[in-house]
């Protein structure tokens, strides 16, 4: 007779066998990273500025939510390109971020999404997240969005940035006396904003800046105040000795790792004046036109870890000769 006991009835649980993994995700890694390379191989731009900002190479396409993004179609003019190339595909954000309901997963469409790769599941959006940010070009014209943008992007997004987009305008009219504290204001922001930016975009590599200054009696000068925002990217491409002034270095230091180029372009109302009034006289709107390119260049410089006096050489160079005769028509130095 055999006897049954609790035990005898237990019965073994049955062991399946872990599921394949098919399709994409059973390629191996190394396949996967040349895959995301060809994949993210253009570059795109990621405009957060509100609606009414008119800079771009190519109309974007306005996003409310995350979702149901398209390819621009129409182009409107900016600044004038170098190279006749296709301006790369923008998509910007006009909303305050961390202002906006949940994305509807559901409603996104993956035909016109900007790598749309991403957006498959949540391991290809990490293993991806790293192409997606470094072959984006980020574009800002006012600190308080660039501050919500360090606020509530993730952390490994922002590690990853590599080219950087400003457009920094002086606060209001030059003559209006009664804005000289919202302008003390407005510069302490934007020094705040970059002083953050300078901390959070450890793997920056290009910086781009337009800025126009709105002063009745601009001096194009590395020592004034307007400039003290942009100033805070030394830390990102030279020493701390350096980006405080403190080295005897008349040459540019570069890190192997950190902020390489930094390109600045310069407006003043002396740009605009000289071709309004002086139309007639081709040498003297070129004089200007030379001068405020030569300031960008020494900021560039500036930014990159040159000594002032190395910054600007080439534009004292062109003030005291080549445009010497013009100083009193231009009179963009302080004592001239």
């Amino acid at each position: 007779m055999v006897t049954t006991t609790f035990f005898s009835r237990a019965r073994r649980s049955a062991v399946h066998a872990p599921n394949k993994i098919r399709g994409f995700l059973a390629l191996p890694g190394e396949i996967r990273n040349q895959i995301y390379n060809y994949y993210f191989e253009s570059e795109r731009r990621c405009e957060i500025v509100g609606n009414g900002a008119q800079f771009t190479q190519r109309s974007p396409q306005t996003v409310k939510l995350s979702l149901n993004l398209a390819l621009a179609k129409d182009t409107t003019p900016a600044h004038k390109s170098e190279a006749n190339i296709i301006p790369p595909t923008a998509v910007r954000f006009p909303r305050p971020l961390g202002k906006y309901n949940a994305v509807r997963g559901l409603c996104t469409n993956w035909q016109g999404s900007l790598h749309a790769l991403s957006l498959v599941c949540k391991q290809i959006y990490s293993e991806t997240a790293t192409f997606l940010y470094q072959k984006t070009v980020f574009v800002f014209n006012a600190p308080k969005r660039m501050v919500n943008f360090f606020r509530f992007a993730s952390s490994v997004g922002i590690e990853n940035i590599t080219k950087l987009h400003l457009h920094y305008n002086t606060y209001g009219h030059p003559h209006r006396t009664d804005f000289r504290i919202w302008q003390e204001k407005h510069s302490q922001s934007w020094q705040r904003a970059c002083k953050t930016a300078s901390k959070k975009l450890t793997s920056l590599h290009e910086l781009e800046v337009w800025m126009k200054v709105h002063e009745a009696a601009p001096k194009l000068s590395l020592r004034e105040k307007w400039l003290r925002p942009l100033l805070q990217f030394r830390w990102l491409a030279c020493p701390k000795e350096l980006a405080s002034g403190k080295t005897a270095s008349t040459q540019p230091v570069h890190c192997q790792s950190g902020l390489q180029i930094a390109k600045v372009h310069v407006e003043t109302h002396w740009t605009k004046n000289v071709e309004l009034h002086w139309a007639d006289n081709r040498r003297l709107v070129e004089a200007s036109k030379d001068l405020h390119q030569l300031f960008g260049q020494a900021v560039g410089l500036a930014i990159i870890g040159s000594t002032e006096q190395a910054a600007m050489a080439g534009f004292n160079a062109a003030w005291r000769e080549k445009h010497a005769e013009w100083r009193n028509h231009l009179p963009l130095v302080r004592g001239a």
